[in-house]
C-alpha cells in the first residue's frame, strides 16, 4: 500500500500530514520535499497545496473555475506565473516577463513561493519517481468537507479556525490538535497551516478512492487540475 501525505507550505518549509492505521495523525517539518523522497521506503501519493501544472500564458482555467467556486474567499487562489517567468533571478525581472507574456506583473506573494513551485514542479514534472504529486486546495477541500459550502470567515480568524477544525475533527475523531501543536514552534508553523495539510490529505485519500472533485471541468492538459 502506498504511502499518502498532505503538503502545505509554511515557515520552516513543508508541513508533512499523514494518517497512521490507528487514525491517529503524524505531522512532521522538512525543509525540502527531496527530503521526502528520500525517507520514503515504497511509492507514495501526495497532495500539495502549490502550483504544479505551470501554462506558457500563465493563465490556468483551473484557477478561474477555483475562483467562482470559493466566491468571497477567491482571494485565496493566487495567479502563478508564466513557465518562463520561473527562470527570473529577481522580482523585477519576474515583473517585466511576466507582464510581457501575460499582460500583468506578478505580486510579492506570487514571488516568495517561485522557489517552492520550482521545487515541487522538479518532483512533478520527473517520468519515473517514488513521489507523485496532485494539485490540492485547502480552502476548496473545506468548502468540500462542509457540503460544498465556503466557509467564509478567514482561516486565520478564531471562528474561521474554530470550524475548520470542527471539520477536520469529524473526519479525524482522533486528531489532537494541542498535541501536535506542542510539536512545532510557532515561528515554524501557523495554526492554519496543520489545518490545512490535514485538509489537504483527506482530498489525497479521495483522489486515490476516485472520490475526489477538480477544476477545472475541462482541462487544458490532463495534468492541469486542482482537486479537492
Amino acid at each position: 500500500m502506498n504511502h499518502v501525505f498532505g503538503i502545505d507550505g509554511c515557515r520552516y518549509g513543508w508541513i508533512v500530514a499523514e494518517e497512521k492505521p490507528t487514525g491517529e495523525l503524524n505531522l512532521k517539518l522538512i525543509e525540502s520535499l527531496n527530503y521526502l523522497e528520500r525517507i520514503i521506503s515504497k511509492k507514495a501519493i501526495a497532495g500539495i497545496d502549490i502550483p504544479l501544472a505551470i501554462h506558457e500564458k500563465g493563465f490556468r482555467m483551473a484557477d478561474a473555475e477555483a475562483r467562482n467556486l470559493l466566491k468571497s474567499r477567491a482571494s485565496t487562489i493566487f495567479s502563478p506565473p508564466a513557465k518562463e517567468t520561473l527562470l527570473s533571478n529577481s522580482y523585477t525581472d519576474a515583473c517585466e516577463i511576466n507582464e510581457l507574456i501575460c499582460g500583468k506583473k506578478i505580486s510579492k506573494q506570487s514571488w516568495f513561493l517561485f522557489s517552492k513551485i520550482k521545487e515541487a514542479r522538479a518532483i512533478f514534472c520527473q517520468e519515473h519517481k517514488k513521489l507523485k504529486l496532485y494539485e490540492v486546495h485547502p480552502e476548496l477541500s473545506f468548502m468540500a468537507m462542509n457540503d460544498m459550502k465556503v466557509i467564509e470567515l478567514g482561516k486565520k480568524t478564531n471562528e474561521g479556525f474554530k470550524m475548520r477544525y470542527k471539520l477536520v475533527k469529524m473526519l479525524f475523531p482522533k486528531f489532537d490538535f494541542e498535541k501536535i501543536r506542542a510539536n512545532f514552534k510557532r515561528g515554524d508553523v501557523a495554526n492554519d497551516d496543520i489545518l490545512d495539510a490535514i485538509a489537504v490529505l483527506w482530498s489525497t485519500q479521495k483522489i486515490i478512492a476516485n472520490m475526489a472533485y477538480y477544476v477545472p471541468k475541462k482541462p487544458e492538459t490532463p495534468l492541469s487540475k486542482i482537486y479537492y
